[in-house]
């Protein structure tokens, strides 16, 4: 079994039962997504950007709390039966310190071109059709409506975005999808976000046409066209 084998089942296994929209499958979208961009970036190490791509949820505050994200305990212990060497290792660790919504949201910069190829890669997995699905998803046992005309979106700083509760579908699209397009950091990346903006975006025009919202929102929309 090679070192990026033995991560790929250890993820699985941290992962699989996960019902967030953080599980394995996103994890293994995100891998592949960001091996398709390394096709078009040589100078990227492949096996970095494997490995980061795989464990950048694995310390995740969401799923297992600030500890551990900020201890990376998940990670530091997967990487240590992999069989890659320390400077890999650390290599991958800066990586994924550096992967995260909030964290960009704070200034905090993509580590190396492998940290800008993984990043890209998981902005892309929340954005477009499968964006949307994990959205639903994440919320169908919440309880929030897939669309509220009475709860206007509400930029957030890296702090309020940390700390902010479920909010409707609708509402996620405007506070977080639409930014995604705008971070991304490599041509494929940008290329491949913009794709999945549009979908989005047309999608809305529709449904806003279909359930008759306030021009508000279609304004709002217009911004993001």
């Amino acid at each position: 079994m090679t070192g990026i084998e033995y991560i790929k089942k250890s993820v699985s296994e941290l992962l699989k039962n996960n019902s967030n929209g953080h599980d394995d499958k996103h994890v293994f979208r995100v891998y592949n997504t960001a091996l398709n961009f390394c096709d078009e970036i040589p100078s990227a190490n492949r096996d970095l950007v494997a490995a980061a791509a795989l464990l950048h949820d694995c310390d995740d505050y969401k799923l297992f709390g600030e500890e551990s994200e900020r201890l990376m305990t998940n990670t530091r212990r997967i990487l240590s039966g992999s069989g890659f060497d320390a400077e890999f290792c650390e290599n991958v660790i800066n990586i994924v310190k550096t992967i995260g919504y909030s964290k960009r949201l704070k200034g905090i910069k993509a580590y190396g071109i492998e940290g800008s190829i993984v990043s890209d890669a998981d902005m892309c997995d929340a954005s477009g059709a499968i964006g949307m699905l994990r959205c639903i998803e994440y919320r169908s046992g919440t309880g929030e409506p897939f669309f509220d005309q009475d709860i206007l979106p509400t930029e957030m700083d890296a702090e309020t975005y940390r700390k902010s509760k479920v909010d409707p579908c609708v509402n996620h699209f405007f506070t977080k999808i639409f930014h995604l397009r705008d971070m991304c950091l490599t041509e494929p990346g940008r290329r491949y976000s913009e794709r999945k903006h549009q979908l989005i975006v047309n999608f809305l025009n529709l449904y806003f046409d279909e359930v008759n919202a306030p021009q508000v929102w279609r304004d709002l929309l217009k911004k993001y066209e």
